[in-house]
């Protein structure tokens, strides 16, 4: 009877701990969307109100409306250069993942090594040699650039999260597929790929959401105000040189949070489940 109640005062503790720590963690949050919900009086007002006097969609609607509607150009810029990363880090990521761990390369095992060590360089050293590459072929300013850019940092944990999640899978499996007839695309389409949803939704999500958040790149590589991404144009529409515009930049975020905050909720038990099967061996 005593270990039972010391394990309920224990859940207890957890549970008060735990609701602590997530309502630490949700308080900026909280404040973006009330901020979001604010007349620009509320937002300076002193001392700060958590709550809005009067609620109000102005910030959500006027962010859409300055600057001729740039914002929703800059929105599908953000779109554009998500899909078309996820989907090239993908294919490649998994053919090269794919060949590393079924296929008799030579020196596979070095070129993995090579792979890792390149996780562990900082991107930031890589910026004036990538610009200058791109300024020699005339790519800047354009959603190549960037592609190639974002691709090129994200590739290597890719391959390195869909090599081991192609380990997992039976040699066998692969080894029938051959004697059935099946080329080696076809075992690798029908039959390993659909294996390995987990790993595929793991680096989806990852690529999605470094591509979707990505501030620096977007703005050395694409500086024209028809190119800029949603931070880089959002940030240039609400920070001006006479002060900043909180609601209309607390609202901008709001409205950048959802796509991803989506794509996670219908990726969770993938996204999961590829880290755990995908990044231990």
């Amino acid at each position: 009877m005593g270990k039972v109640v010391a394990n309920l005062k224990e859940e207890k503790v957890k549970f008060v701990l735990n609701i602590m720590a997530a309502s630490f963690f949700l308080l900026p949050f909280f404040w973006i969307v009330s901020t979001s919900l604010k007349k620009a009086s509320d937002i300076t007002s002193y001392p700060p109100k958590w709550i809005p006097t009067k609620f109000t969609f102005e910030n959500y609607s006027n962010i859409f409306q300055i600057e001729g509607g740039k914002f929703s150009l800059f929105i599908t810029n953000s779109i554009i250069l998500t899909i078309s990363t996820v989907l090239v880090v993908i294919l490649v990521g998994a053919l090269a993942g794919y060949g590393l761990s079924k296929l008799n390369i030579p020196l596979k095992n070095v070129i993995m090594t090579l792979i890792v060590i390149t996780l562990m360089i900082p991107f930031h050293g890589l910026l004036i040699p990538l610009f200058s590459i791109m300024n020699d072929l005339n790519l800047m300013n354009t959603h190549m650039a960037l592609v190639l850019v974002y691709v090129t940092f994200q590739l290597p944990f890719a391959v390195f999260m869909l090599k081991n999640s192609f380990d997992s899978i039976p040699s066998s499996l692969r080894e029938a597929a051959m004697i059935d007839g099946s080329s080696e695309f076809q075992n690798f389409f029908k039959v390993s790929l659909p294996l390995v949803w987990p790993g595929l939704a793991t680096v989806a999500i990852f690529s999605a959401y470094t591509t979707w958040n990505d501030f620096l790149i977007a703005l050395v590589f694409a500086n024209s105000q028809n190119m800029r991404t949603l931070n880089v144009g959002l940030t240039n529409m609400a920070i001006g040189q006479y002060g900043t515009d909180w609601g209309l930049l607390s609202a901008g975020s709001i409205i950048s949070f959802i796509p991803i905050i989506l794509l996670f909720l219908f990726l969770q038990k993938y996204f999961i489940s590829g880290l755990t099967s995908g990044a231990v061996k």
